[in-house]
């Protein structure tokens, strides 16, 4: 079974339109909505913006529903140079960047519940995605920071950028990254980029938002379709 999850309705919408047989629960306050695509069982939910969030969603998923695995879609700020508006980041790992017990001698990042700083996407997963999209987008694999931030600074994004050498930026998928490794489920993100994470984000981002978002949830899609024809 796998699990989906989107921080906002505009991430999650068009994935739950395209399911059937569906029902839905509210837990903690967390839709979910449980149904089929392309004859696979899945549980998708719109957790709400942050890490804690994204975090109390993962676990149930994992605890309640059961997932097999855990997908994460939605939109991400541009780190890296070179990636522009509408590309996509599949994540190689991520990094909680606003984990910082560096006073005490940790680097920056470093969680010390599980010791270390960098939480590893299944490569099985990303490599699915990444030949669910094909040539439909641009795409890069790399290292996505996460943080309970919007992050709208070229000097935060030139820190992500060299501190952990990150290509994106999101609210949500190193929490989800955190809570799948604790339980050792496999877990993958697709993110598409709506901004450049810079003094423009506030204007980028609403203008942007919606039409990333339905790019993501069209390469979840995609991947979903290609997983049910691999078995």
């Amino acid at each position: 079974m796998t699990g989906i999850i989107g921080a906002m309705d505009v991430e999650v919408a068009a994935i739950q339109a395209a399911m059937q047989h569906t029902t839905q629960t509210v837990i903690s306050g967390i839709p979910f909505t449980a149904g089929t695509l392309y004859d696979r069982e899945v549980i998708l939910a719109r957790c709400g913006i942050g890490k804690v969030n994204a975090a109390v969603c993962a676990q149930i998923m994992i605890s309640v529903f059961g997932v097999t695995e855990l997908i994460n879609t939605g939109v991400a700020g541009a780190v890296a140079h070179g990636i522009r508006q509408n590309d996509i980041v599949i994540a190689k790992n991520f990094v909680q960047h606003d984990v910082d017990t560096s006073a005490i001698g940790d680097p920056v990042g470093f969680v010390s519940t599980v010791n270390q700083i960098y939480f590893e996407a299944n490569p099985v997963i990303a490599a699915r995605l990444k030949e669910a999209i094909g040539d439909k987008a641009r795409c890069v694999t790399g290292t996505i920071a996460t943080g309970d931030r919007f992050v709208a600074d070229k000097t935060v994004t030139a820190a992500l950028r060299e501190r952990f050498n990150a290509a994106a930026c999101d609210m949500e998928g190193g929490a989800i990254a955190h809570v799948c490794t604790l339980a050792g489920i496999p877990f993958g993100a697709v993110r598409c980029i709506s901004d450049s994470a810079d003094e423009n984000a506030v204007m980028d981002y609403p203008a942007f938002a919606a039409a990333a978002a339905d790019t993501c949830a069209a390469m979840v899609l995609s991947y979903m379709a290609h997983l049910s024809c691999a078995f």
